[in-house]
C-alpha cells in the first residue's frame, strides 16, 4: 500500500476520531481509517498516509459507492463534506439517530464496551457554551477557525452551528474587528503576527473572551476588546512557546466581566476566562445526577462517600444531599480551596485511607483512573464505584484492571452512554461497579 493509492473500502464501523474503519484486502488486511465514510458503507478512498511501523493507514473518501441509510447532506457551510474544510463535526453527514447508533457500534467494536443506547442530547445544534478558535492569516486578513484534523491546515468556522448563537456571533465579530484593525495571526515559521487563539464562554446571555497572544501587547488587546461590543468581558493571556498548547499563562483582566456565574444542578460557580466549563451543560447536569444515584436512578444507601476528581464541587454538593458524609478529593489548588480541602492527587488521597466508604464516585480526566488509583480502590474493597468517563479507551483499560480476578475485584453492573457533543464523535460513559 502506497500514499496516493486508490482502493475500494468496505467500512465496518466508526473509529474514535470519526473516521470509518475497514480492512484493505479483507479481515486480515491493513486497518484503514477513512474520513468522510461510515459503518456499512462502501467507498472509493485515497490513501493519504501509511504508517511505517504498525498496521494502519489513513485515507480520505473520494466517492460513496454504497451509502448509509442515515446519510444526509451536512447543513453547515464550513463542513468538509461541502464547501468548507472544517472536520470538527465529522458525523454531521448522518442523522442524529444514526450518529448515536454509530457511536454505540464504535464503543463495542473498538473497546468492547456494550451499551443499550447512546442517550440523546436535548439539542443537536447551538448547544456548545464553551469554545475555542485558532487564529490564522496575515494582518488585515485574519480568520478564526480550527485545524483540519491531523494537520496544521486551517479551516474557517464562521457561523458555526454547534456553538451557542452568542458564541458564534462573538467569534465572527472578533474576526471582522481584527481585520479592520490590521491584527494578524502569529505564524511560527515567519515569527510575524500577534493573535494565536481565542477562548469564548457564555451563560446564554453574556459572553466572556480571552485573547491568547504571542507576547503582551496591552494596546492591541484593548483595541480589539473595545472594537467588539458583543463581548461582555475580555481577558488576555500570553503563550510565547512554540507548539500547539492552546492555553497561555494566567488570564489578565482587560475590561468588563472577569467571570461568568454558571449554575449546574443547583450549584453556582464563578468561571473565569480560562477556567473549565462544560461545553454542553444540559447533558452534563443529566450525567452528574446519574453519577450520584443508583443504576436504576433511585437514591443511594446513606453513609460515607468519596468524591474523586471533585472539580468545581457539583457532585460534592449533590452527594451531600444524599449521603451522611462526603469527602471530596481534588488536585487543582484553586478548586480544592473552594471545597475546603487540601489539594491532593487521587492515588495519594486513597493511600491514606484505612477503611472504605459506602461509595466512591469519580470523574477522571481523559487519561482515566490509571493503575495506581485502581490498585488503591481494590485494596480498600470499595463496595460501590461510579465512574464518569470522557475517554472510552481509558475507561476500557480501567474496567479491565478493576474487574480482573483477585482481591478487591469489581463487577460491572451497568454502562450508560451520553451523546455529549452531537455532530462529533465524542461520547461520555457512566460505569456502575460493585464488589464481585
Amino acid at each position: 500500500m502506497r500514499n496516493g493509492e486508490k482502493l475500494h473500502l468496505e467500512v465496518d464501523h466508526l473509529g474514535l476520531t470519526g473516521a470509518g474503519v475497514g480492512r484493505a484486502g479483507g479481515v486480515e488486511g491493513r486497518r484503514v481509517e477513512a474520513q468522510g465514510v461510515f459503518g456499512g458503507e462502501r467507498a472509493l478512498v485515497r490513501i493519504d498516509h501509511v504508517q511505517k511501523r504498525g498496521a494502519r493507514a489513513f485515507a480520505t473518501a473520494l466517492e460513496i459507492l454504497r451509502a448509509h441509510e442515515g446519510r444526509r447532506e451536512p447543513m453547515c457551510k464550513n463542513h468538509a463534506g461541502g464547501e468548507g474544510r472544517c472536520t470538527g463535526c465529522a458525523l454531521m453527514p448522518l442523522t442524529e439517530r444514526a450518529q448515536r447508533e454509530a457511536k454505540a457500534e464504535m464503543l463495542e467494536a473498538e473497546f468492547g464496551l456494550r451499551v443499550d443506547e447512546v442517550e440523546a442530547a436535548p439539542a443537536a445544534l447551538g448547544y456548545r457554551m464553551s469554545a475555542k478558535r485558532v487564529a490564522f492569516g496575515s494582518a488585515g486578513r485574519l480568520r478564526l477557525g480550527s485545524f483540519v484534523r491531523g494537520t496544521h491546515r486551517p479551516a474557517r468556522m464562521a457561523g458555526c452551528l454547534v456553538d451557542h448563537p452568542r458564541i458564534a456571533a462573538a467569534a465572527d465579530a472578533i474576526e471582522s474587528a481584527a481585520q479592520r484593525l490590521g491584527v494578524g495571526a502569529f505564524d511560527e515559521r515567519s515569527g510575524h503576527g500577534d493573535l494565536r487563539y481565542v477562548w469564548l464562554k457564555t451563560d446564554g446571555e453574556r459572553v466572556l473572551a480571552c485573547f491568547v497572544t504571542i507576547a503582551r501587547d496591552e494596546a492591541l488587546v484593548r483595541a480589539l476588546a473595545e472594537a467588539v461590543p458583543e463581548l461582555d468581558g475580555v481577558a488576555c493571556s500570553v503563550q510565547s512557546e512554540t507548539g500547539n498548547a492552546l492555553r497561555g499563562g494566567a488570564a489578565v483582566h482587560v475590561r468588563g466581566l472577569e467571570t461568568l456565574a454558571i449554575e449546574s444542578c443547583g450549584v453556582r460557580a464563578q468561571v473565569g476566562a480560562l477556567g473549565f466549563m462544560q461545553p454542553n451543560p444540559a447533558v452534563a447536569e443529566r450525567m452528574y445526577r446519574a453519577l450520584v444515584a443508583a443504576p436504576d436512578g433511585s437514591a443511594l444507601p446513606r453513609g460515607l462517600a468519596f468524591d474523586l476528581y471533585a472539580g468545581a464541587g457539583v457532585t460534592t454538593a449533590l452527594l451531600r444531599e444524599a449521603m451522611d458524609e462526603v469527602t471530596p478529593c481534588e488536585s487543582y489548588a484553586e478548586s480544592a480551596a473552594a471545597l475546603g480541602v487540601e489539594a491532593m492527587e487521587v492515588a495519594e488521597f486513597l493511600a491514606t485511607r484505612k477503611e472504605a466508604p459506602s461509595i466512591c464516585v469519580a470523574n477522571p480526566p481523559r487519561k482515566g483512573l490509571g493503575p495506581e488509583v485502581v490498585r488503591e480502590l481494590r485494596r480498600l474493597e470499595v463496595p460501590r464505584l461510579h465512574i464518569l468517563a470522557c475517554g472510552p479507551a481509558a475507561l476500557a483499560r480501567d474496567l479491565e484492571a478493576l474487574t480482573a480476578s483477585g482481591d478487591g475485584a469489581f463487577r460491572l453492573e451497568r454502562l450508560r452512554a451520553f451523546d455529549t457533543l452531537p455532530q462529533t464523535p465524542h461520547v461520555e460513559l457512566l460505569a456502575f461497579l460493585t464488589q464481585a
